[in-house]
């Protein structure tokens, strides 16, 4: 069966990204959830050397670790998916005089830092929201804003803490001109409020990620100290500013039922008229009715009941209420010649446009073969 005409149906998985999502705990799994590092790494048990700023170690498991001790070459850790509306869990330890982050979108910090016992907090402390700063300012300006947390809610170093975070990202007019700031709606630390409705004009100091967008990656800090962490959870909330997600959303649902049932009626009707497919191994482009006369068999074996086995893996997903453009690379395992079990994976890229209330493929572009490497290294939807 011709993988390409499963195409469609893949990118549903991408509808994952920015609507409503079950918890993900992003610690279940190693570190497949984040982008490749050698770096960090997953241990058994860990424990805080006393008045000193190091941790210890012991075995593999599933707390996660960025080193023993401070060490300025330890690199961010960033999720694989990037998450706008969002509510984080973290469950962390630090040492004696420790210092993180943990930056939504890559862009705006919750400042980690061990301070137990401060009778004063300022927003470099546990639970604030860290200052910008810029260096091209006269000196006396370069930092500005930050909030600081409503109470210190620090515990001792050592101990298991905890951090609560409702995030809303910026919002964007249809121009794309920001209209409304990232703000933490609130932030617990082990369960007292610290922050309720902070503001950041824009990512704050030490940020990995600059200027605003609407998503981003989670990131956590590693070059300031050690942390551990053992529980890392995320929860993605829609957006109501980006309601074409769910519109998009059911049009690819309709898409892969059609495929799915070999339905070749609904599904030549998910595609615009004046459609257009892209084949790079032939370096060419031509109708996409053109290509639908060639398909319709497999819909047809499909009916008849052939085996097929589809899995997909993303690198994004852009769009705005009337355009949506989306690629990643798919896996289809259907029968060889020899009728045994054969998997393609292909990296593509697709175009739709709303043409009057429904959404129509505009575009679609397969670049080539993808190797099994190319696919590993892409997170798993799910």
């Amino acid at each position: 069966m011709n993988p390409r005409i499963f195409m469609p149906s893949l990118l549903l998985a991408t509808s994952l990204l920015h609507g409503q999502q079950p918890a993900q705990d992003l610690l279940a799994d190693g570190l497949s959830g984040f982008r490749p590092t050698t770096d960090w790494s997953t241990v058994a048990e860990v424990t805080a050397i006393e008045e000193k700023m190091e941790l210890q170690t012991k075995g593999e498991g599933r707390i996660l670790v960025n080193g023993l001790s401070k060490d300025k070459s330890i690199p961010y850790l960033c999720t694989r998916h990037h998450y706008g509306d969002c509510k984080v869990h973290l469950e962390f330890m630090i040492p004696r005089k420790s210092n993180a982050g943990v930056y939504l979108m890559g862009r705006y910090e919750v400042q980690i830092l061990d301070s137990f016992g401060k009778p004063k907090v300022g927003s470099g402390d546990l639970g604030g929201i860290y200052a910008r700063w810029d260096k091209t300012k006269p000196k006396k300006e370069q930092w500005w804003e930050g909030t600081k947390p409503l109470v210190n809610a620090a515990k001792a170093p050592g101990e298991w803490q905890t951090m609560d975070i409702v995030f809303r990202a910026p919002r964007f007019d249809t121009r794309g001109i920001k209209t409304e700031d990232a703000t933490f709606i609130s932030v617990h630390i082990n369960g007292k409020l610290v922050q309720k409705n902070a503001t950041t004009s824009g990512p704050t100091a030490s940020a990995p990620l600059r200027g605003d967008v609407i998503s981003g990656p989670i990131a956590i800090q590693g070059d300031h100290g050690p942390i551990a962490i053992r529980r890392f959870i995320v929860t993605a909330l829609p957006c109501p500013a980006e309601t074409w997600k769910q519109e998009v959303d059911a049009y690819w649902a309709s898409v892969e039922k059609a495929v799915s049932n070999g339905d070749f009626e609904a599904y030549t009707n998910s595609i615009h008229p004046d459609g257009v497919i892209v084949a790079d191994g032939k370096q060419s482009s031509y109708p996409l009715a053109q290509a639908l006369s060639r398909w319709e068999s497999d819909f047809v074996n499909t009916r008849k009941g052939v085996k097929t086995n589809l899995e997909f893996r993303f690198s994004h997903r852009y769009g705005d209420p009337q355009t949506a453009h989306e690629a990643g690379i798919f896996a289809y395992t259907g029968e060889g010649p020899d009728k045994q079990p054969k998997t393609d994976y292909v990296h593509f890229e697709s175009l739709l446009t709303k043409k009057g209330s429904e959404w129509k493929m505009l575009m679609e572009r397969q670049m080539g073969a993808a190797s099994e490497e190319d696919w590993k290294a892409l997170a798993p939807v799910r």
